[in-house]
């Protein structure tokens, strides 16, 4: 439904004509039209402030509101001389802030009524498809002739701001506005048109390797515009207007990449019976925009309508529009003539003897490239083929522009394989145009699913596309490709795995109970699901627990055992017993220490699983250990402290005393635990220091002190340990080294600082903002100084905003 633009229909409803008491207003513009041809003269102004037109004695309502009223200056009243000695005022009232929008008006001496009043330019309807009335006043010597007509915005001749559609001409004699035959191509372009003569092939169309021409309208009311361009020479347009239609037109869409060197038209359908009201034109105009030419047919077009005629231009075109316009015709006593036309073909640089849509896909990647993929997608369905043919010898813009022809196919499930080989792209262009294409096709989801479950090379790329498009039908396929896939890489699991997970959000819970419950999928396949489903196995705990129970049956192997884990753990913490007893089996008992550590791995946060990951500090493999700290690291119990104190001061492994200094810094307050943390200062590894030193800040080990200013002192210490030494002393605020980490921290402002020294001074910077003393943006000033890098005047700033930790006597 067509909607009004801004304010119209509000403008054209609302007639704000003041009273005539009000006061006088601006200069009216207006002039006297002259008598003649039997009109009296009549004095025609445009009263601005009344907003109102005078015509001699009467008043015609301007319905523009005050506020959208223009300017004096902006008013036009003319008088047109139409012939037979009479004149008549054409007066135009643009609407302030609407654009080309305008009241208008034909007035005569004489007539009580005007003789066209209303709103003109594009008045209603939705972007791009516009409607209006338009008043065009065309000089032809001494007089001029006056049409009012249609417009709409997606019809007109290409160039021409405005194109009379279904024009009326104010009749002198009359004064009536009638219907009339009105040539709409401009009389500048007509004048500026290179003449070039059509020449008879003596052979029907040839068949354009691609329909370049696409008719977008026509002036003619009910006419089919598409009939000039459609490939089929039994179709006809014809101008339905009285003589020879001139100024009757199409519009077509072009592609701009293409150049246009030749065109064939022919005038008739071949072999009809002669019609003696029907005739080819004698000459019509190719206007692009920018340039036009006059073609000219022979004499006897209409007798060789069998034939195609043949257009060389003078120099190829490249246009997004381009319009033909008839000129005159070969009227030879017809007295009601119906011009007619049925094709016009263009052909681009790749038409010719031989020429196959295999070659022009092969030139999608060459400097043609462009031109290339135009070309194919207006060929139609052989375009497709070509484009899959020539793909794998595409550089990585030539398959993009493959994508370009997929995408324009008519059936995008045709489409899809080739789009999907585009998806799968890891450069360039083609995956992004693939996705959005795919994205908008319905008919994809079925070659994606297809392709998830048949493909070994392309699932993995696929199933997130599959996943997100088409989410509701994803779910079968991606299990199916997930059993194919249980001993493909590890990058295509985790890829179905992911998009199972992504398209499992929108089911309930009964598709995965059913398939974990499918007796007819294999082990591998459900233990795939489970680690899909992730936290969702707990709403299908029955299912989930019997195919766990199955997994671990007999002797499994170590990777079945190994990666069942995860959803275990799932059910564990959902509250499932028999879950939390099979970590503890696999925690304190499997033969595999991988399996070992990585049930404490994913058990954290199980409850009834503590006992066990403590018990399992004291394993004899290092991975578990450290695994089984990590697990108690978040909420050491007392129970765990001990062995992670005894794995710091004895274990041979650094990682695994790294992992224990962490679980002792959250461990609860405890002068032993910061005591077994200071003595761990000299640990052999640099890591387990800086990592002691952190851990002594976080605490706030303030009997710590010592030991941590020995190692800020301690010039042959690792850098990385000096700073965190430096961090860890504002952290237990110590008021003692505020001059020491003052001297480090504007060690940033000096270029010349080494990387040791600049950490170290980072370090320092941190502490003191922790510290915060009273005077610390002035201990930092050399840091905000002009000179110094705008990355340390920002880490000083942020210091100096800090809220600090420590308490300051004044």
């Amino acid at each position: 439904m067509d909607r009004p633009v801004s304010v119209l229909w509000a403008l054209a409803l609302l007639l704000c004509v003041h009273t005539a008491s009000a006061e006088s207003g601006p200069e009216s513009p207006g002039l006297t039209v002259p008598a003649g041809g039997g009109l009296p003269a009549v004095d025609v102004r445009v009263d601005i402030h009344r907003s109102a037109l005078r015509v001699g004695a009467s008043s015609i309502p301007i319905p523009i509101s005050a506020d959208h009223m223009p300017l004096a200056g902006d008013v036009s009243v003319s008088t047109v001389a139409i012939g037979q000695g009479r004149h008549v005022a054409h007066v135009r009232v643009p609407i302030k802030g609407e654009g080309a929008l305008a009241w208008e008006a034909l007035v005569a001496g004489g007539r009580s009524e005007p003789i066209f009043v209303g709103m003109t330019g594009l008045i209603t309807g939705d972007p791009g498809e516009r409607i209006g009335k338009a008043v065009e006043v065309v000089p032809s010597g001494d007089v001029s002739y006056v049409l009012v007509g249609d417009i709409r915005e997606d019809v007109g001749i290409c160039g021409q701001a405005t194109t009379l559609l279904d024009p009326l001409a104010l009749y002198p004699a009359s004064l009536e506005l009638r219907s009339a035959t009105v040539q709409r191509l401009a009389a500048e372009t007509r004048q500026g048109a290179i003449d070039v003569t059509a020449v008879a092939t003596g052979h029907g169309l040839d068949v354009p390797i691609a329909r370049l021409l696409v008719a977008r309208g026509t002036s003619v009311s009910g006419a089919i515009a598409g009939a000039l361009t459609d490939g089929d020479v039994t179709t006809t347009w014809s101008e339905q207007r009285p003589g020879a239609g001139q100024g009757e037109f199409v519009v077509m869409a072009a592609p701009q990449s293409v150049s246009i060197a030749r065109l064939e038209v022919t005038v008739g359908p071949p072999g009809e019976a002669p019609d003696p009201d029907r005739t080819a034109p004698r000459t019509f105009y190719l206007a692009t925009g920018e340039e036009a030419f006059r073609v000219t047919l022979p004499e006897d077009a209409w007798q060789k309508r069998a034939q195609a005629f043949e257009i060389v231009l003078p120099h190829p075109i490249t246009t997004s529009c381009l319009a033909l316009v008839l000129g005159d015709a070969s009227l030879p006593r017809l007295v009601h003539p119906e011009v007619t036309l049925s094709e016009l073909a263009a052909y681009s640089e790749f038409d010719g003897p031989n020429a196959t849509l295999d070659t022009v896909a092969s030139k999608l990647s060459s400097d043609r490239a462009a031109a290339a993929a135009a070309v194919l997608v207006r060929a139609g369905d052989g375009a497709l083929a070509a484009a899959e043919r020539a793909y794998d010898s595409l550089d990585e813009h030539g398959k993009a522009r493959s994508m370009d022809v997929a995408a324009a196919h008519a059936r995008c499930d045709e489409a899809a394989p080739l789009l999907i080989r585009g998806l799968c792209e890891t450069r360039g262009q083609a995956p992004r145009k693939a996705r959005e294409k795919l994205g908008r096709c319905a008919g994809a989801a079925s070659v994606l699913a297809k392709t998830v479950v048949d493909d070994a090379v392309l699932r993995a790329c696929v199933a997130p596309a599959l996943a997100s498009i088409a989410p509701k039908e994803a779910l079968l396929p991606l299990a199916d490709a997930m059993g194919k896939a249980a001993r493909e890489s590890r990058e295509t699991r985790a890829a179905l795995r992911s998009s199972f997970a992504q398209a499992l959000n929108g089911y309930p819970r009964e598709p995965l109970a059913a398939l974990l419950a499918d007796p007819s999928r294999s082990l591998d396949t459900k233990l795939e699901i489970l680690r899909a489903a992730g936290a969702r196995i707990a709403e299908v705990r029955a299912q989930a627990d019997a195919a766990i129970t199955d997994l671990w049956r007999g002797s499994p192997p170590m990777r079945t055992r190994y990666l069942s884990l995860d959803p275990v753990a799932e059910l564990a913490r959902a509250g499932d017993a028999g879950a939390v007893a099979l970590l503890v089996q696999a925690l304190g008992r499997d033969a595999d220490w991988p399996v070992r550590a990585h049930a404490a791995e994913v058990g954290g946060g199980v409850i009834g699983l503590q006992a066990a990951l403590v018990e399992a500090e004291h394993d004899s493999e290092p991975r578990v250990r450290e695994a089984a700290l990590g697990a108690l690291v978040a909420s050491p119990s007392a129970a765990a402290v001990a062995p992670a104190k005894a794995i710091l001061g004895e274990d041979a492994w650094p990682f695994v005393r790294h992992q224990a200094v962490l679980l002792l810094a959250n461990a609860p307050a405890s002068r032993d635990v910061d005591e077994s943390l200071g003595d761990a200062v000299l640990d052999g590894s640099s890591d387990v220091r800086a990592a002691v030193l952190a851990a002594l800040g976080q605490r706030r080990a303030t009997g710590s002190r010592q030991v941590i200013r020995a190692r800020l002192d301690d010039r042959d210490e690792d850098s990385e340990v000096r700073a965190a030494a430096a961090q860890a002393l504002g952290a237990v605020c110590d008021a003692r080294s505020v001059d020491q980490l003052t001297e480090w921290a504007r060690g940033l402002a000096v270029r010349e600082t080494s990387d040791d020294d600049r950490r170290i001074a980072v370090g320092a910077l941190e502490g003191l903002s922790t510290l915060h003393p009273k005077d610390l943006r002035s201990r930092l000033a050399p840091l905000l100084a002009a000179g110094v890098s705008p990355e340390v005047r920002k880490a000083a700033e942020r210091a100096i905003q800090g809220g600090g930790a420590c308490t300051w006597r004044e």
